[in-house]
C-alpha cells in the first residue's frame, strides 16, 4: 500500500491541487492520510483514493459527522495511528505520541501540527510528519506485504 501523507493545509489550495494532480499523474497513491489541519480543503479529492484517511486539527473548526481526533486504521496487515497532535502536545516532544502508538499497538504514528517534517524510529514505531502543505511539504508511506515501511519526506518545490 502506498499512501500520500498530508497535514496543515491551511488553506493552501494551489498547493493542494497541485499535490492532488501529481498523485493522479504519477504518484497513484493507495490512500490519502490527513493529519488534519485543512479538512474542508482535502474533502472534495475523497474519490480520488481507494482509502481516505482523516482526523481533527486544531484549526479545523467546521468538522463534517464522523471525522474523528484520531483513529487507527489496518494496512497489509500494520497498524497507523493517525493523529493531529495538538492534543498530545507533540511541539513540547513526542513521548505522549509514542506512547499512544504503542497503547494501540501501531508500527506506524502519522501526525502533523508542528510543521516540521519527520520520519524517523522511535522504539519501533515509525513516527511520521509530513511537515506543512502549506509549505509545500508531504510524504509518502509505503507499507509492503511482507510490513516493510518507508517513509519518503517530499517538496513540491
Amino acid at each position: 500500500m502506498k499512501a500520500l501523507v498530508i497535514s496543515d493545509i491551511h488553506g493552501a489550495g494551489s498547493s493542494l491541487r497541485a499535490l492532488m494532480t501529481l498523485a493522479e499523474r504519477s504518484i497513484r497513491p493507495d490512500a490519502l492520510i490527513c493529519c488534519g489541519d485543512g479538512l474542508a480543503d482535502v474533502l472534495p479529492y475523497r474519490q480520488m483514493f481507494r482509502s481516505f484517511w482523516t482526523v481533527q486539527g486544531n484549526c479545523d473548526l467546521s468538522v463534517p459527522p464522523g471525522i474523528p481526533a484520531e483513529r487507527t486504521e489496518r494496512a497489509e496487515g500494520l497498524w497507523v495511528y493517525i493523529t493531529h497532535g495538538h492534543a498530545l502536545r507533540v511541539k513540547g516532544g513526542l513521548l505522549s505520541l509514542c506512547f499512544r502508538a504503542r497503547e494501540v499497538e501501531a508500527a506506524v504514528a502519522c501526525f502533523g501540527h508542528t510543521h516540521r517534517p519527520l520520519a524517523e524510529w522511535e522504539g519501533g514505531i515509525l513516527l511520521l510528519n509530513p511537515g506543512a502543505l502549506c509549505d509545500d511539504r508531504y510524504a509518502i508511506l509505503s507499507v509492503e506485504k511482507n510490513g516493510e515501511l518507508r517513509a519518503d519526506l517530499r517538496s513540491l518545490a
